[in-house]
């Protein structure tokens, strides 16, 4: 894993936001409006508090295994927005990815893919880090395209692709950024058994071309801190182009439409924001990501679970499957864990001693015909505009 105090490593190593929230729509869903403004959206659902956790959460989990603190995150789902912007800062993440079709509906507008950018959180430029776009064409190209080629074909139109943006000699660096679903690719590569042709090909041309200076491999780390031994000069954050406004949205369209807005999406906002009320009148304090968990048994422990349990439920699984063919035929184990979710958090929270409303979430998966019946029932009186 690279350090960028020692500089060595090969491989920067992140996480996402502990629970794989989608962490815009838990700051504030109503921040959906903006790239789904035609959609008919749940009630409004507003935890910063929850959004600071997620992402305290996995920066303390992740030092316990590596022993020293994420440098970079990949927001779930390469989510993002403007407001979440300070809750990385504040946990001393310094750089994000996403993907381009955010960048291009951000401001300023028609900004190039190929720079890194400076996004700044609520207090200015003490709370600024950096920011990468994933190129679609070249992540696309091994995604999708290169299952039907050879590995060597690949590999040339690979490296055929990436010339085409090298700077002439009075321009500054640029930075390709290529990001994929590491482990779905490889399986369909028909002519090249799990793409190892490719990826040697690859490496292959990859390491000449760096021994000529033309491209350089650069983890993000070693770009912003730079590498002597590599022959990598730094790229300081404050010194990149400021981005004015983030757009908010996913690298799927570039909207949030896949966690919200579907009936039976906001069907299970409405369960959540209710149970998460619920808990919050409870008078349990919320746990402190880096405190000790409390001992097996005690009420504080009881307390824990019981937020666990909200946290839980508030990641992007049972979101991204309401509304699909399979949950509708029946394929639903993520309907029935989302709502254990929901139930255990009062049985927990009862435990821990706290005064707690009786609840029964039924099943939120539908058929199309049922759902219309949510859509022009409870959904709509329950909404707000």
């Amino acid at each position: 894993m690279y350090d960028p105090q020692s500089k060595h490593g090969q491989i920067d190593v992140i996480t996402t936001p502990f629970y794989h929230p989608i962490l815009p729509l838990i700051y504030d869903n109503s921040v959906a409006r903006i790239s789904q403004p035609n959609d008919a959206l749940p009630e409004r659902f507003h935890y910063p508090q929850d959004a600071h956790f997620h992402v305290a959460k996995a920066v303390q989990y992740f030092k316990e295994i590596f022993g020293q603190k994420p440098v970079g995150m990949w927001p779930a789902e390469g989510a993002v927005a403007q407001d979440i912007v300070s809750v990385f800062t504040r946990n001393s993440i310094q750089w994000l990815a996403t993907d381009e079709k955010i960048l291009a509906r951000s401001k300023p507008p028609s900004q190039e893919k190929f720079y890194p950018y400076r996004v700044e959180g609520q207090s200015g430029g003490s709370e600024s880090l950096a920011i990468v776009f994933r190129d679609t064409e070249l992540s696309d190209k091994i995604g999708f395209t290169y299952q039907h080629l050879s590995g060597k074909d690949a590999a040339e139109d690979f490296i055929k692709t990436i010339l085409r943006y090298v700077p002439s000699a009075n321009e500054p660096d640029r930075l390709l950024t290529v990001i994929l679903d590491g482990e779905n690719a490889w399986e369909w590569y028909r002519y090249d058994n799990d793409g190892k042709e490719f990826l040697h090909s690859l490496y292959e041309k990859l390491t000449e071309l760096y021994h000529d200076s033309n491209v350089v491999t650069v983890t993000m780390s070693e770009y912003i801190h730079g590498n002597p031994k590599r022959y990598i000069a730094p790229h300081p954050t404050r010194a990149m182009k400021p981005l004015e406004w983030l757009y908010p949205g996913s690298w799927i369209n570039a909207n949030f439409e896949t966690w919200i807005a579907h009936p039976e999406k906001n069907l299970a906002w409405e369960y959540l924001l209710l149970a998460r009320q619920d808990l919050e009148r409870s008078g349990l304090p919320q746990p402190d990501p880096s405190a000790k968990i409390p001992a097996d048994g005690t009420k504080e422990w009881y307390a824990y679970k019981a937020w666990e349990e909200i946290y839980a439920a508030e990641g992007s699984d049972w979101f991204w499957w309401y509304g699909t063919t399979y949950q509708r035929n029946g394929m639903n184990p993520f309907d029935a864990v989302f709502i254990k979710h929901l139930h255990h958090m009062y049985t927990f929270a009862r435990h821990a001693g706290a005064s707690m409303p009786t609840r029964k979430f039924e099943s939120i998966s539908k058929s199309d015909d049922q759902m219309m019946k949510v859509h022009y029932g409870t959904m709509v009186q329950s909404s707000k505009p």
